[in-house]
């Protein structure tokens, strides 16, 4: 039992180290131009031992799409549960914020992937990837209504754009984020501030 479970272990360390490379080099080289092939050798497997794990190309690629999606989700959810049902709107908010950037960040291979393949990818796998993110997109527009309902964003404020404003400052996280230059808790506080109050001088 002991050694079946070694075992299994070991093929999950593998699965994960494939899911890796794979959306590290998709990302990088694009669909079309990455092979199982290379993705094998980089794992420093036999080409064929791949086939154990993923039965084809778009099998893996829809994997990296969907198991990467679903981590960072995970990190603004834990995010935003930990604060427990008296949070206000506002606290939601900046925790799912911090959430999406922390997962963005410590997921960066699979974010990478997500930023560049859902124009390249086969029609089945693009279909499900469009609406894995339309749900995102509701879970941020959830986010931003709670905030107009509590009186935290103007009524005339257009939520879509509201929506495309404060996710493309989070998704584009790995251009421009330098730890050395302040932590992400503090990048997070500053990105909300400018958010919700403007960034003219207050008067006086």
């Amino acid at each position: 039992m002991a050694r079946r479970q070694t075992n299994s272990n070991g093929a999950n360390e593998t699965r994960e180290n494939l899911l890796r490379l794979a959306a590290r080099t998709f990302g990088i080289q694009g669909y079309s131009a990455t092979t199982m092939r290379t993705i094998a050798e980089q794992a420093g497997i036999e080409a064929a031992s791949i086939y154990y794990h993923f039965s084809s190309k778009e099998e893996l690629v829809d994997e990296i799409m969907e198991n990467g999606g679903n981590r960072i989700v995970q990190h603004l959810n834990e995010r935003v549960d930990a604060l427990g049902p008296g949070a206000t709107a506002e606290q939601r908010f900046r925790a799912a914020v911090l959430g999406q950037m922390s997962g963005l960040v410590k997921h960066g291979d699979f974010a990478l992937a997500h930023r560049s393949l859902l124009g390249q990818l086969p029609e089945k796998v693009r279909e499900r990837q469009i609406k894995r993110r339309e749900r995102h997109q509701k879970l941020w527009d959830g986010l931003l209504e709670d905030l107009r309902d509590s009186g935290e964003l103007r009524s005339d404020i257009d939520l879509h754009l509201a929506r495309i404003f404060i996710l493309g400052s989070i998704n584009s996280i790995q251009s421009w984020f330098n730890p050395r230059k302040g932590s992400l808790e503090r990048v997070a506080e500053q990105l909300c501030d400018m958010f919700f109050e403007g960034v003219r001088p207050r008067a006086g």
